[in-house]
């Protein structure tokens, strides 16, 4: 179709426009050291010295300290970085500079929000974590990972969703009270709700799972407004496609290719079985899981049998997100914090457990030639 050539030449060329801006940032970038505003999302110590991952807008790096640090992940800072020899792919990627002058700056206002309403900084990092894509500390993603969780406490496509859903039922009988009903009130509300995700989204610094997730929405709405199939791969296809145009250094985010494979499985599960409430809501958390092992396991081993209770956590997830939105804002954000960490604690004894390389290859052209493969069955939405 022509109209297929014309978004991919147009898509071409905003993504050489922005390679191209972001090689003049990278000129000016190595010219001389310099200081920069950003965030520590990652700290820990090796040795006698301590290693920081340092992140803003523009670039992510690891640099070395001897500094005797406390503790100041997802802290914002100043810091002066020498970054002569660092060649324009590790600036679009990672790369490791020397630092000097490295200075606290003052902590967030919702983040000292969060934080006095729990009396366990871990427990405070957790819904930091949740509501604000901070990074979390190492024994907490340790415990998730094993309790095969992980998913639900890095932002992503889950949490879009129930926020759309939960400002959706809020707004409705405003509108309703407010305007005539000649109007598309879906229409309208999805314009509105996608512009509170935005900000949002930019509010978070934008996060590479919940940019992929933010496009899948929009483009959804989209295929939904022009009457088209909104679970054709295609549609997958372009919100990656316009993720890495916007952010190029998405190609070698592990987060991203996460959510992008659980999407890909979404749409194969709705390609092979009906869209029904039961299917959506209770076989599909079971069917994502299982689907999702044999990929999650070849980046982390982490297992425990308490792990095989993450499709019904995930499921209760629905309701407990919005439910702790409204305890934080109420100040009451520590009523749950002992379940929590009662359940957390079922993942400190685990085993490690890694697909093969083979396998995960075997898997991965699988599942591609399942979704390339046609059906017959005419129940069966045709892509």
């Amino acid at each position: 179709m022509k109209w297929w050539k014309y978004l991919l030449f147009s898509l071409f060329l905003v993504f050489g426009l922005n390679i191209g801006y972001k090689y003049y940032k990278y000129q000016n970038f190595i010219q001389k050291p310099q200081f920069i505003v950003a965030k520590i999302v990652n700290q820990y110590k090796k040795k006698n010295y301590w290693v920081l991952k340092i992140k803003n807008n523009e670039v992510e790096f690891y640099t070395t300290t001897r500094d005797n640090l406390k503790d100041i992940l997802n802290k914002n800072i100043e810091v002066g970085v020498i970054s002569k020899k660092i060649s324009f792919w590790e600036y679009l990627t990672k790369f490791y500079a020397p630092t000097f002058k490295l200075g606290i700056l003052e902590t967030s206002n919702y983040e000292t929000f969060i934080s006095k309403q729990h009396s366990d900084k871990f427990m405070a990092n957790i819904f930091q974590a949740l509501f604000f894509g901070d990074s979390l500390y190492y024994d907490t993603r340790q415990k998730l990972s094993t309790l095969g969780i992980s998913h639900l406490f890095a932002l992503s496509g889950l949490h879009l969703a129930i926020i759309s859903g939960v400002l959706y039922l809020i707004f409705t009988p405003i509108y309703n009270f407010l305007f005539p009903p000649y109007r598309n009130r879906n229409i309208d509300l999805g314009i509105l709700i996608l512009f509170i995700l935005f900000l949002y989204l930019w509010f978070v610094n934008f996060p590479p799972s919940l940019v992929r997730s933010f496009v899948m929405e929009f483009i959804v709405f989209i295929f939904a407004y022009f009457l088209r199939n909104i679970f054709s791969f295609k549609l997958l296809f372009l919100a990656v496609l316009f993720s890495l145009v916007i952010f190029p250094n998405f190609i070698v985010s592990l987060g991203f290719f996460l959510s992008v494979m659980g999407v890909f499985l979404i749409f194969l599960f709705f390609k092979y079985f009906k869209v029904t409430s039961f299917n959506g809501l209770v076989i599909l958390p079971i069917y994502l899981y299982i689907t999702m092992l044999p990929i999650s396991h070849y980046f982390f081993g982490n297992f425990n049998f308490y792990q095989l209770l993450s499709p019904f956590v995930t499921i209760i997830f629905s309701i407990f997100y919005p439910f702790e939105i409204l305890l934080h804002l109420i100040g009451e954000g520590n009523l749950l914090d002992g379940f929590i960490k009662n359940y957390l604690d079922l993942g400190e004894l685990y085993i490690k457990i890694f697909t093969p390389q083979i396998i995960f290859y075997l898997y991965l052209i699988i599942l591609v030639y399942l979704a390339n493969k046609p059906l017959h069955n005419q129940n069966h939405y045709k892509q």
